[in-house]
């Protein structure tokens, strides 16, 4: 639910770690011994380096640059998150619930549930109102009907322990979690 690209970032962190490890290996073959040693058979470094002082100045201000940008790039992903589930207003009196009651009530009511392997609870701010994001996992070949109506059920619940409605986005998933998950024994 986030405006963000996820290949764009994972490209990004890609780049940024390939970079990272080649000036960390660079900086120590040049500072220990044993780590020039090892990548002598591949890299030659020179034994002595001068560098014009404009040049230390350009290199900081590109890591100044660097720096500013991954902190924006970090403050402007994911806007929208809230642990607040519902917030009330009347006069001076103010009633917030978080989203940990939400997770426990959809959870308690998902609990019984046979084709049900765990369920994952998120809220959200969208357009200035609070909306929650319920990822079900679902046991691999369960009956999505049977868990459609289970979730229907909990958010009814929800909405009357609330003592209003939220809207709420379901997500059915199945992956790992589900495909290595025990099945139900009955006895």
């Amino acid at each position: 639910m986030t405006k963000s690209n996820r290949t764009l970032n994972r490209i990004i962190l890609l780049v940024l770690g390939l970079v990272a490890v080649i000036i960390g290996l660079a900086v120590g073959a040049g500072v220990l011994p044993a780590v020039r040693d090892a990548l002598a058979p591949y890299l030659t470094f020179p034994s002595k380096v001068t560098v014009p002082a404009a040049s230390l100045w350009i290199v900081a201000g590109a890591c100044v640059l660097v720096i500013v940008l991954a902190l924006l790039w970090v403050f402007t992903r994911g806007r929208g998150g809230t642990s607040v589930a519902v917030r009330e207003r009347s006069g001076d009196d103010e009633v917030t619930i978080n989203v940990a009651l939400v997770r426990d009530v959809i959870d308690h009511e998902l609990d019984g549930v046979r084709d049900v392997v765990g369920a994952k609870v998120d809220t959200f701010l969208v357009k200035r109102q609070r909306a929650a994001r319920i990822r079900v996992n679902v046991r691999r070949g369960g009956d999505a009907v049977s868990v459609i109506d289970a979730v229907d059920h909990a958010i009814g619940v929800l909405d009357r322990t609330l003592g209003r409605q939220v809207p709420v986005l379901v997500h059915l998933t199945g992956g790992t979690r589900a495909v290595l998950a025990k099945s139900t024994r009955v006895q």
